[in-house]
């Protein structure tokens, strides 16, 4: 199955599974639906063996162990697995994940729904066979649960509002049965359409290993990513022993590290950006309007670039509880204005929306190659007190710190920043 669906209930195995298991204790009511019922959505494929006997097998309520042994051993992923063995069914084995051929198919997905079961499904490039009739079919893709199942919540005078809420997935099971049967089974249909077009794009793609062909990719994912799926498996259907209390431990000294960190980057921008003491550091979109103020964005399906504002405001939390003029408290979030920090800064990466990229490629293009047990190092070197009045770093002050600059390599924003100690610091 698509490895999407990580959370126990989310799976479209479990789902036939949990509402299958229930009902099998009830076979006579079973039975007594109609056929149309469970499989009448998948009844053009039904000259497909593989899945049409099977469907048909569950509607007359036998053979439903066989069914999941059949479907599992065929195209089972990764994290249904372990769920379906928790639920007391043994598997026969394993054979795909659709997740893990979607990501040796394409690593870059970043958006456009990225790598779940109905982006996938609904993309032409992946299902896409070149004949209008049977792409009709294909691209059709799966519906997610909250279009079909979804409720739009109620205010409390009792009227119906914008936001739309999925109930419980027991609730489903019980009260929308024969619709939930419906999408379980299309979702299955849907990860085999998926697993076969993905194997057919990955078996003309070659493989390449110190410069020889060694297969295709398909081949690839047979002898190193379905070994690992396997693995991933056990790791989930047996846990993995941890240490707790270590966990506890640098868990709390990561988080004061982070810290640490993100106040002596607000501290170093603010020197040239004042509101940049109250930005969020973990904002991709505040750092780029730092860094990438009068950058142009290029263009997503051609190679224009649009300009982009020469500075923007942006609503952060008001820790500091800083009072506005005219309010008697503190607003729970401010208003601060971010410009551009340094003139020259360039970069030859960009997101699929076409900003410039903040990936750790492109920070490691910006910082050069630093020891990080000189970075503190660095830092305080070019801290206030080894400067004169006049603004320029005593040489003096610095060689005591034992910092040797020319062991390092630095990247492109020592230059952007203006070289010398202010380069330096910001690398």
């Amino acid at each position: 199955m698509h490895a999407e669906y990580a959370q126990p209930l989310a799976s479209p195995m479990r789902k036939v599974v949990v509402s299958m298991r229930r009902y099998l204790e009830e076979i006579d009511h079973l039975t007594k639906l109609d056929p149309q019922d469970a499989w009448l959505p998948i009844t053009e494929s039904r000259n497909d063996n593989t899945y049409y006997s099977s469907f048909h097998t569950l509607t007359s309520g036998i053979g439903f162990q066989a069914l999941i042994l059949s479907v599992a051993f065929t195209y089972l992923g990764c994290f249904d697995s372990h769920i379906i063995g928790n639920n007391g069914i043994k598997l026969a084995g394993f054979h795909v994940d659709t997740m893990h051929l979607a990501r040796l198919f394409d690593s870059s997905r970043t958006t456009d729904g990225g790598y779940s079961l109905e982006a996938l499904t609904s993309d032409p490039k992946i299902m896409s066979q070149g004949n209008s009739d049977d792409d009709v079919e294909l691209i059709s893709g799966k519906m997610s649960m909250k279009s079909i199942f979804g409720k739009k919540k109620l205010k409390k005078d009792g009227t119906e509002g914008k936001i739309i809420t999925l109930p419980h997935v027991d609730v489903l099971q019980r009260e929308e049965r024969r619709s939930w049967i419906r999408y379980s089974a299309l979702d299955a249909v849907n990860t085999l359409k998926l697993f076969n077009r993905l194997k057919e794009k990955l078996m003309h793609v070659p493989w390449f290993l110190k410069g020889s062909i060694q297969g295709t990719m398909y081949d690839f994912y047979e002898k190193c990513w379905r070994p690992f799926g396997v693995l991933l498996v056990k790791m989930e259907s047996e846990g993995i022993l941890v240490d707790k209390v270590h966990l506890s431990k640098i868990g709390k000294l990561a988080v004061g590290d982070k810290q640490i960190v993100a106040d002596k980057f607000r501290q170093w921008a603010s020197k040239y950006c004042e509101d940049a003491k109250y930005m969020n550091v973990g904002s991709n979109t505040q750092i780029r309007q730092l860094l990438f103020d009068d950058t142009l964005r290029r263009g997503r399906n051609e190679m224009n670039f649009e300009s982009k504002p020469l500075s923007k405001l942006f609503k952060v939390l008001n820790i500091e509880k800083i009072f506005e003029e005219g309010k008697k408290a503190p607003l729970k979030y401010r208003t601060i204005h971010l410009h551009k920090i340094c003139e020259g800064l360039q970069t030859d990466m960009y997101t699929a929306s076409g900003f410039p990229s903040l990936s750790v490629d492109a920070l490691k293009v910006f910082a050069g190659n630093i020891p990080s047990k000189q970075i503190d190092r660095i830092g305080n070197a070019c801290n206030d007190e080894y400067v004169t009045e006049e603004g320029i770093m005593d040489d003096h002050k610095l060689s005591d710190t034992g910092t040797d600059y020319e062991d390092y390599s630095y990247g492109t924003a020592f230059e952007a920043f203006g070289g010398g100690n202010k380069g330096r610091e910001a690398c």
